[in-house]
């Protein structure tokens, strides 16, 4: 019988027609020739044997290789299933055993039944199934047992891997920068960890600290990966090749580089050593966030006003245009693409810079009204750190109690008294109240202490904003658009352009909210009076992103003539 598993239909005499069904589960086990019974070449020989002793001619041999029995979408076995009910032409249908059949009862109940339709009668060569009612009944059982195995070694292997992420190891293959190796233990017990790439962790390194410039879009890192010769690894499809830029984006998120482990909806600290400083890690993903938020593409032309300036007349976005390689101009996206009646007019980059840059006196605060501000919310502050001790103290046992569940759990766990199924949830439980439980906890040594910090800082900054903008690069100017400003609203009037309005990041627009400006005066000259049915207004001035470029949708929409 030739290896290639294909034979032409033959029949001689009236005799039975048979196909043979081979399926291996790894691609290792298709590669093998060993004879235990689960290579290619040993099942087909089984079944050869078995289609002489029916008497029957092979008339075509259908092989899966490193297809699991879990699902009946198996390519070779789904043309084999056609063939059948299409042409009736087959009596037997002859396998090795029946979990090389279907390792689900509902797919095994469902094909047997499409076969006994057709004419084709279902033999293995290891079980004893017939039409019989007692060959039936070891049927049913062997699809039972065969079903219970596939589910029961799923669960043996998920518990396995939730164990080794639990002591910090890595279930299934590291990422990039990377390598999963072997090694013998004590007792020549094989052992499985990770390393360090030494080929590709340096240009993951460089590609974080290269992003974290602000001088790469992760389209261009990828195109400069590439030219430094980076490549993802190679598997049997196909070769080595360069990251797109997708892959670099994932690259750029994975948290495994600072040293996490996340399995199964859980995260862990790991053992295996971290590529990026967390730091440098936190920097790169604010920058892809703040990308995002803007809208920000940077295909072709960079400009620090991208994402910030929209037309007056429609709302679309402004964009860059180079006419004739030598002028730069903003464009109406609603006008260019026709999904307005817009008939806003090509605005020069640098007459746009400039209405910017004029703009930013509207937004910038006298110092005495800053500093009765500053001195505002201090009293503000304080107010609330008193109010908040007794729920703080409660946080702090609160914390010390979590720990101590987690440390039961994850005793309970290894030592297999705990459910994995239980573990997973009361993991969830324990990670979401702990969380919330430091968060409050942090509050009176850190939060308040950072917002007043922040604050202060902001505050004078905002008092020479139109200065600092003026004498500032393009990134700080970029920085400060997506501070201060959600949208800048342009037009191009027979004055030149101009901005006509613009929508505020949350927390300025209750800075520069004279109601707001009272109430901080009002504290300043009475820190001792009590406040009744009265709301703070920390949410409002430091939303659930932080004092930074929040993200769009967050708090109130104010716009200033």
């Amino acid at each position: 019988m030739s290896t290639e598993y294909a034979l032409a239909p033959a029949t001689v005499g009236g005799r039975k027609r048979a196909v043979l069904y081979l399926r291996v589960s790894t691609l290792k086990q298709a590669q093998t020739d060993d004879a235990d019974g689960y290579s290619l070449p040993a099942q087909q020989d089984a079944c050869e044997r078995k289609a002489a002793q029916l008497g029957a001619d092979v008339v075509e041999i259908y092989v899966d290789r490193g297809e699991s029995a879990k699902t009946a979408e198996r390519p070779r076995f789904q043309q084999m299933i056609n063939r059948i009910r299409d042409h009736r032409d087959v009596d037997y249908v002859i396998l090795d055993k029946i979990d090389r059949f279907a390792r689900n009862r509902r797919d095994d109940a469902n094909i047997l039944f499409e076969l006994r339709m057709a004419g084709a009668q279902l033999v293995s060569v290891k079980e004893n199934i017939d039409e019989t009612p007692s060959g039936q009944l070891l049927h049913a059982i062997m699809a039972g047992i065969a079903e219970f195995y596939s589910k029961n070694l799923a669960t043996e292997t998920m518990k396995g891997m939730t164990q080794k992420a639990l002591s910090g190891g890595t279930p299934g293959r590291a990422p990039l920068g990377y390598l999963n190796t072997r090694r013998r233990g004590e007792g020549g017990r094989e052992i499985r960890t990770v390393v360090v790439d030494p080929e590709r962790a340096q240009l993951i390194q460089w590609a974080y600290e290269a992003y974290a410039t602000d001088q790469y879009t992760v389209r261009t890192l990828a195109e400069a990966l590439a030219a430094k010769g980076f490549r993802g690894l190679p598997t049997q499809a196909k070769p080595a090749g360069p990251l797109q830029a997708a892959a670099v984006h994932r690259m750029l998120s994975n948290r495994y580089y600072i040293g996490k482990v996340k399995f199964n909806g859980a995260e862990y600290e790991g053992l295996h050593q971290s590529l990026v400083p967390e730091a440098l890690f936190d920097q790169v993903q604010e920058l892809l966030r703040a990308r995002n938020r803007a809208g920000e593409k940077q295909r072709i032309y960079n400009h620090y006003l991208k994402g910030s300036v929209f037309c007056a007349d429609c709302g679309y976005r402004l964009c860059i245009i180079n006419a004739k390689r030598s002028y730069m101009y903003y464009f109406c996206l609603g006008r260019h693409q026709r999904r307005s009646a817009c008939q806003q007019r090509y605005m020069p980059i640098d007459k746009v810079e400039e209405a910017v840059r004029r703009y930013y006196a509207t937004v910038q605060m006298p110092t005495d009204v800053a500093e009765s501000i500053r001195t505002g919310l201090r009293v503000e502050l304080d107010r609330q750190h008193r109010r908040s001790q007794p729920e703080i103290a409660h946080a702090r046992r609160r914390v010390a109690e979590l720990e101590q569940e987690r440390r039961r759990l994850v005793r309970g766990v290894i030592n297999g008294t705990i459910p994995d199924d239980l573990a997973k949830e009361e993991q969830d439980r324990i990670a979401t109240d702990l969380k919330q439980a430091i968060a409050i906890e942090r509050t009176a040594e850190t939060v308040y202490a950072r917002i007043a910090d922040t604050l202060a800082i902001a505050l004078q900054y905002v008092t020479r904003v139109q200065e600092m903008y003026s004498l500032g690069g393009p990134q700080v100017r970029r920085l400060s658009n997506q501070f201060f400003f959600k949208k800048l609203l342009l037009r191009y009037t027979d004055d030149g352009v101009q901005v006509t309005g613009a929508i505020l990041q949350d927390a300025w627009a209750v800075l520069l909210d004279p109601t707001f400006q009272a109430h901080m005066a009002s504290n300043a000259e009475n820190p001792d009076r009590l406040l009744v049915g009265q709301g703070s207004y920390m949410s409002a001035l430091v939303p659930p992103a932080g004092f930074e470029p929040a993200t769009p949708g967050l708090g109130v929409r104010r716009s200033i003539p």
